[in-house]
């Protein structure tokens, strides 16, 4: 399976099969402004246009691509994921193939409840951040090409979102 990273509106996300949209936008906004992002939720978040799409990868590489995370915080992936015991909460505890990333700075992935259906929210701006914690390991290291490119490619699209003000939407297809 494929996953596909957007840099676009939350307005514009998914299919008819994604939860109810505006009370997504509903529930960030709520949660934005717990953690103190109110305003620039509301008036800085690009919600008009679309700027990018970008396969990232395969899911198995995605995996790999974790795992290589945990090796470098020098614990096991299981353990970085069960008792949030890593450096890398982005990327290795938001699954990455589905959920959002929005452009503001906070240090763990959470998670909304729509119509029953959870889905992720993380901080491009902390995922930026940590795959370039990862960089002296993907420079020196033996990873797979395939693992360094899902790597650098996740860090093009986390720089995009940074840029442009705008969430990331993560979709998996087959």
């Amino acid at each position: 399976m494929t996953i596909t990273a957007r840099i676009e509106p939350i307005s514009v996300m998914g299919s008819e099969e994604e939860p109810n949209k505006e009370l997504l936008v509903k529930e960030l906004e709520i949660k934005m402004q717990q953690m103190g992002y109110l305003v620039p939720y509301r008036e800085e978040l690009n919600w008009s246009r679309t700027i990018a799409s970008l396969e990232l990868g395969e899911a198995q590489t995605l995996q790999k691509l974790k795992k290589a995370a945990a090796k470098n915080d020098r614990v096991l992936l299981i353990y970085a994921r069960l008792f949030k015991g890593t450096i890398f909460q982005h990327l290795i505890l938001h699954p990455n193939q589905s959920g959002i990333y929005l452009p503001f700075r906070f240090d763990e992935p959470f998670v909304i409840q729509i119509e029953g259906r959870k889905i992720w929210i993380g901080s491009s701006v902390r995922l930026l951040e940590e795959l370039s914690w990862l960089q002296i390991s993907f420079e020196q290291g033996d990873h797979q090409e395939s693992v360094k490119e899902y790597w650098q490619n996740l860090i093009e699209i986390s720089r995009k979102s940074v840029n442009y003000m705008s969430p990331i939407i993560f979709e998996e297809a087959i």
